[in-house]
């Protein structure tokens, strides 16, 4: 009985809490590099929301996009699942002095929604979307 209620419970946990397996893949860089970490500087997200707004819709302009739309601008923390690969594609400093643009894409072919993260970061020039995912 006791080896049972485990079970179910180990069972329920796994289908009940958030994967985050899709975070742990590459970041894939938007211009071939990665921002200046000499150039950073550390602000509020003030302007990134544009920035963001004109980076999608060039992108999703030549896609199978019906509609898109921002849900989350946020510091990328050390404990997001996107740190890591942020650290990974960058180095510490950049993904430090990173925000993290979350945005469902809906397809036109009826397919499921996709998400995707921008990643972002504020240079003395100006905000660079320097790095994404999806999933």
């Amino acid at each position: 009985m006791m080896l049972r209620t485990i079970t179910f419970l180990l069972l329920a946990l796994l289908l009940l809490s958030p994967l985050h397996s899709h975070a742990s893949g590459p970041v894939q860089l938007v211009q071939g590099k990665c921002p200046d970490s000499n150039k950073l500087i550390t602000t509020s997200q003030k302007g990134l929301a544009s920035k963001a707004t004109l980076f999608v819709s060039s992108l999703i302009a030549t896609q199978d996009a019906k509609s898109w739309q921002i849900l989350t601008v946020s510091p990328l923390k050390k404990g997001s699942p996107y740190y890591s690969p942020a650290v990974s594609a960058c180095k510490q400093k950049v993904a430090a002095n990173s925000f993290l643009v979350d945005i469902l894409v809906t397809k036109q072919s009826g397919k499921l929604p996709v998400r995707m993260h921008l990643f972002a970061a504020k240079e003395t020039t100006g905000w660079i979307i320097w790095g994404l995912t999806t999933y």
